[in-house]
This record gives structure tokens, C-alpha cells and sequence, in this order.
């Protein structure tokens, strides 16, 4: 990407925040949005992509046939609009679930049961569990739940 951007062209790598569970629990990770693609156009009218494809980390260009493929400047202005809102919505966002969502116990004393967040804390979330033929509100460490 740098390489192009020194070369003169315009590139455009739309990434997203997801949620990932790892060992030490929840944590967010920036992931490219259209992996093994990059938006780029010619800054100039006159600059050749010849250089594109010389570039260390290019491997080619999507054609159709022997045409370049080309994407409208409403598609690319609503997948930029998408990456900016999910990244301000991810910035907010102290943890991977919500309430309403339907969630499984994964570890601890209630693996395998399923409920629903009821609400949610840093690192804390509190799921309605069926206990005894009543729901119940349960509060567990988000390592311990998964989405589903």
C-alpha cells in the first residue's frame, strides 16, 4: 500500500473491527474488509498503472476479459461510508455482545446452556439462564460466553 501511495496513487483499504476470542478472553482486531484487495486510481489522468503491477505485493489486477475492472464512485463512497460507521460504532463498544443476543455458555459450572444478555459491564455480562424452569439472571466473565 505505501509503495503505491509513494508512486503517486490513491488507495483506498477498507478495514473493520471484529471481535475475537482468544486466550485471555475478548479482545478486538482490525481485519482488511476485502482481503487480498486494495481500491487504487491514478491520481493523475495521464499516470499509467503499468507501475501497479511491478509493485512489491501486487499480484495482479481484476479484468474481466482484457478490461480492468472498474467500481462507481457511489459503491466505493458507500463501502468508505461502512468501514468509517463500524469503526466509530467498534470504538464505543466495551464488549463483543449485546443485550437481546442469544448467547451460549462456554466454560465454567454452566457450560452448554444458552440464554439471553440481559446487560453488560467491562469485562462482565449478565446472561437470563433457565434454572429450574425459571429464567434467572447469571453474571459471568465474558470469557465464559460465545455468540449463539
Amino acid at each position: 500500500m505505501r509503495k503505491l501511495e509513494e508512486q503517486g496513487y490513491e488507495v483506498f483499504l477498507p478495514m473493520f473491527t471484529r471481535w475475537e476470542k482468544t486466550t485471555r478472553g475478548w479482545s478486538m482486531r482490525q481485519q482488511v474488509m476485502f482481503p487480498r484487495y486494495a481500491f487504487v486510481r491514478c491520481s493523475r489522468s495521464e499516470q499509467s498503472i503499468a507501475p501497479i503491477r511491478s509493485t512489491p505485493g501486487v499480484t495482479g489486477l481484476v479484468k474481466f476479459g482484457n478490461t480492468l475492472a472498474q467500481i462507481g464512485h457511489e459503491t466505493l463512497s458507500a463501502i468508505r461510508h461502512l468501514a468509517e460507521r463500524q469503526a466509530r460504532a467498534a470504538d464505543g463498544t466495551g464488549s463483543p455482545f449485546q443485550p437481546g443476543e442469544v448467547v451460549s455458555v462456554s466454560d465454567g459450572p454452566l457450560k452448554g446452556m444458552s440464554g439471553i444478555v440481559s446487560s453488560i459491564a467491562a469485562d462482565r455480562v449478565v446472561v437470563l439462564l433457565k434454572l429450574l424452569g425459571r429464567e434467572k439472571p447469571v453474571v459471568m466473565p465474558c470469557e465464559h460466553v460465545t455468540s449463539g
